[in-house]
């Protein structure tokens, strides 16, 4: 992969240390490890030493599958639990209805069935009901994701039709079930950071329609623009020399779809998405 080792331990510690998106769901909001567990830094030192064994298992474009791949090596070489299953198929009438996620054992020997999501969503408008949220694409919404994982994927482990899916893993009974939805939430760049409902924090990105752009580069020539790449699109950049000046980024337009960075000056770092101008309109 393209990508360095040191890009892909920023984004393991982001993951094993983010909260989730969102307060009230099954589970709650707690990271998997605190920042300043032991284990993190064993955990990372040990990736470092081990990184063929966890590279061979990360996709190199799929967000969704980089965050599952990077949660499982965390729960096993982090935190010692064992994986039963991942993406554990449930059939009715020889039909697929729907996956598990994981099914996971702990340190305890309980058994949790966890859904996970990595997502960035855009404020739409300017209400911060859980539909205003805006996947960048402008297609999916936070709304449409959390009824599905809350009403769908979640309660599927429970259902008559998992008792054969759970048999083949050896489970007797699920323990816990939880909802494992990480990401950022991006409001409008010149507005006040707001927070969605029900949210853990403001949102922390901002994103800007691209025939607005070139104000802001007027405003700030020497901020700094370092592109994010799927599926690296975790925590902080390694602000390496692919930042681009804004005479650069100038050159990048028009934009045929919305573009992530990382705009960094002096003193912070901070997850930018760039739209084009018809975007949500």
């Amino acid at each position: 992969m393209r990508d360095s080792t040191e890009d892909w331990l920023n984004a393991l510690h982001w993951v094993m240390t983010r909260p989730g998106m969102i307060s009230g769901l099954p589970g709650g909001p707690s990271p998997l490890m605190a920042d300043n567990d032991p284990r993190l830094h064993a955990l990372l030192q040990h990736t470092a030493q081990s990184w063929p064994a966890l590279a061979q298992t990360l996709p190199r474009h799929k967000l969704g599958l980089a965050f599952e791949a990077l949660v499982a090596w965390g729960m096993v070489e982090g935190l010692g639990w064992e994986i039963l299953g991942r993406d554990v198929q449930v059939f009715e009438d020889k039909r697929t209805i729907g996956a598990l996620d994981m099914v996971v054992r702990d340190a305890l020997g309980e058994v949790t069935h966890w859904e996970l999501a990595y997502k960035l969503y855009l404020q739409g408008d300017a209400d911060t009901g859980w539909d205003s949220w805006l996947g960048p694409a402008g297609r999916d919404r936070l709304g449409i994701k959390l009824r599905h994982m809350l009403e769908h994927q979640l309660p599927l482990s429970a259902r008559p039709e998992a008792m054969s899916a759970m048999e083949k893993l050896g489970v007797e009974r699920i323990h816990h079930h939880r909802i494992m939805l990480q990401g950022s939430l991006f409001s409008p760049w010149g507005s006040p950071p707001v927070t969605a409902q029900c949210g853990h924090q403001a949102a922390e990105g901002r994103w800007l329609r691209e025939d607005d752009l070139p104000a802001l580069l007027d405003s700030h020539p020497d901020w700094r623009w370092v592109p994010r790449d799927k599926p690296l699109w975790f925590g902080p950049s390694t602000q390496g020399s692919g930042a681009l000046s804004a005479d650069a980024l100038r050159q990048r337009l028009p934009l045929e779809h919305s573009l992530l960075f990382s705009r960094i000056d002096d003193q912070t770092e901070q997850l930018f998405f760039i739209v084009p101008s018809h975007w949500n309109r």
